[in-house]
């Protein structure tokens, strides 16, 4: 069978191409194919047209069970947001609420409490989330996975490209970028630069917006790059995550290689080579350069920065605004996309103990019960360095390669579970037949 038989095999009409295209484009936020529409990046688009594919497809046997269960699952997903949604709105009609205080709004020109328009907005970027995981876990095929790479490679060489731009040059080189936020008021390309010594350099985000988000989507190609033993992307790829200077990176990359080896219950050689490349950059920028370590990490804990300065100014407007909340509030948020800050702490306030609660289960059980074996490895430790960024730091759950990663490991859950049940089978088989 040939590769576009088989990229079409598993859903009737999808085109050769569509795979190939969206596993590649999967890291690309920094462009809008349509510039006036704020949702449509290519990887959101190609999740909604994956939706039409399954909604259309009418192929028999397996097929039609794993759509049975896309469609199932996707209608849970919106129960439960219909769940969150009146409940949050309910819970305002009833405290009478007329502000959230400083509280960091997604949009804070808007004065409304209920129905305010960030719960449709996000909702969108939620629906073509779900459509990515749920196509991933559903109809992806082992030899794709090397498409999935291909988004690894796109990452990491537009980011080296940038990178050597800006040294030579001496500003930014994205030629891509065409998204804003907040009315333009901040790109989708926030080109930050570091001193070291007497050099001044680009802070590597490549297409994610900035190093911070960048930190969330190069860990995890990092690790698959490793058990799929791609030498070549994985040093593309570890470059990248430490001239992105992010303190995030920096400080979940070596907890993501602790759990590996936990995972593993071995130190493996590629291990040691990473963790020993990794130390010795971070040694140099302790020693050789104190004011620039200062910079990402002292400055940053203590508020003495923009950005530890923002971040302690968000924490206290939360802080505040939380002592106003009714039980309802707790229970089921504010509403969905109001609040913006870390992913943890967003969940927590706009969709309650509810939200949190399936946000813990969506996320952390792959991670506990993904074996650590070749093919799953990679993403119980990317899904677990996720949790682990998104608690610590990353303030966006919306990036779509976060939920390919997420269907990908629900895909190898899956799979392990029925390698289980047939062994299971087989055991009760074999008594009768020695019988």
């Amino acid at each position: 069978m040939n590769r576009t038989a088989t990229l079409t095999s598993s859903i009737n009409g999808l085109p050769g191409w569509f795979v190939p295209l969206w596993c590649t484009v999967m890291p690309l936020n920094s462009f809008l194919l349509i510039p006036s529409v704020q949702g449509s990046v290519p990887a959101y688009m190609l999740a909604f047209a994956s939706a039409f594919f399954v909604i259309m497809s009418r192929d028999g046997g397996e097929s039609n069970v794993q759509r049975a269960r896309y469609f199932r699952i996707a209608l849970v997903v919106a129960g439960i947001w219909l769940l969150l949604f009146c409940g949050s709105q309910l819970g305002h009609l009833l405290s009478n609420r007329r502000d959230f205080g400083d509280l960091n709004l997604i949009n804070p020109d808007d004065p409304t409490v209920l129905f305010r328009s960030t719960i449709f907005t996000q909702s969108l970027y939620l629906a073509a989330c779900v459509c990515i995981a749920l196509f991933f876990r559903f109809f992806f095929r082992e030899e794709w996975m090397h498409y999935v790479l291909w988004g690894g490679w796109f990452l990491a060489l537009y980011g080296i490209y940038e990178w050597l731009f800006f040294l030579i040059f001496q500003h930014p080189g994205d030629f891509i970028v065409n998204r804003t936020y907040g009315n333009g008021a901040h790109t989708a390309s926030w080109s930050q630069v570091v001193q070291i010594g007497s050099f001044t350099l680009l802070r590597i985000k490549s297409t994610f917006g900035e190093p911070s988000f960048f930190s969330a989507g190069v860990i995890p190609y990092f690790f698959l790059a490793q058990v799929y033993k791609r030498k070549w992307l994985s040093l593309a790829l570890l470059f990248c995550l430490v001239f992105s200077t992010s303190s995030s990176a920096y400080v979940a990359f070596p907890v993501a290689l602790a759990l590996q080896s936990l995972f593993q219950r071995k130190l493996s050689a590629s291990i040691v080579v990473t963790v020993l490349l990794f130390a010795a950059a971070f040694a140099i920028l302790y020693y050789v350069f104190p004011e620039t370590y200062y910079q990402m990490f002292s400055a940053k804990m203590n508020g003495e920065n923009n950005s530890g300065q923002a971040r302690e100014e968000s924490w206290d407007a939360m802080q505040e605004t939380a002592k106003t909340f009714t039980f309802m509030n707790r229970l089921f948020g504010i509403g969905f996309g109001y609040y913006y800050g870390g992913v943890y702490f967003a969940i927590l306030v706009n969709t309650g103990w509810i939200g949190l609660l399936l946000y813990f289960y969506a996320f952390l059980k792959p991670v506990i019960f993904l074996r650590p074996d070749q093919g799953a490895l990679a993403l119980k430790v990317g899904l677990a360095a996720l949790f682990f960024l998104f608690y610590i730091s990353v303030s966006e759950l919306f990036l779509p390669t976060t939920w390919m990663f997420l269907g990908l490991a629900y895909w190898r859950l899956d799979q392990q579970t029925q390698e289980r049940k047939a062994a299971q089978l087989g055991n009760i088989r074999t008594p009768v037949l020695a019988g």
